[in-house]
């Protein structure tokens, strides 16, 4: 990391204003589990609305965390890949749980679908009383940055 708190920049050849950079605050903690600061610039910005484990008939996938945060993350990758991003695109999340017991399952879930990244995306995580399902344990929302066309 620099001196000037700056664990990875990325920049697409194609447009040199495009350009991510991530960072830690000089006081801020160095978490490996995501950013504290994610700089854009030159980019269009995509917003994926929260994702749940539903197949598109909207059934639940399953009872079970860890099987419903890994349809969020294929769901997560599907959106994506429909405007042309991949998770190496993703800037920030945003993720809801609805037990803390739930925490280190969404950690290492988590730790393993982005393992691939030079730097992991900001994040913010939350345990709320409950998702507008009954049956939803976890939803994720997504911004992500992708060069300009």
């Amino acid at each position: 990391m620099s001196t000037d708190g700056i664990r990875h920049v990325v920049t697409d050849a194609a447009n040199p204003d495009f350009m991510i950079r991530y960072r830690k605050p000089p006081a801020g903690w160095d978490s490996p589990r995501f950013s504290q600061v994610v700089e854009v610039q030159g980019a269009r910005l995509i917003y994926l609305s929260g994702q749940a484990a539903i197949d598109r008939e909207y059934r639940v996938v399953s009872r079970d965390f860890r099987i419903q945060l890994g349809q969020v993350w294929d769901n997560i990758e599907a959106a994506l890949a429909a405007v042309g991003a991949t998770l190496q695109n993703i800037v920030k999340t945003t993720t809801y749980i609805v037990d803390a017991k739930y925490r280190q399952d969404m950690r290492e879930v988590r730790a393993e679908r982005l393992k691939h990244l030079d730097a992991p995306p900001a994040n913010t995580a939350l345990v709320v009383n409950r998702l507008i399902e009954p049956e939803f344990l976890v939803e994720i929302d997504v911004v992500a940055a992708v060069p300009l066309r």
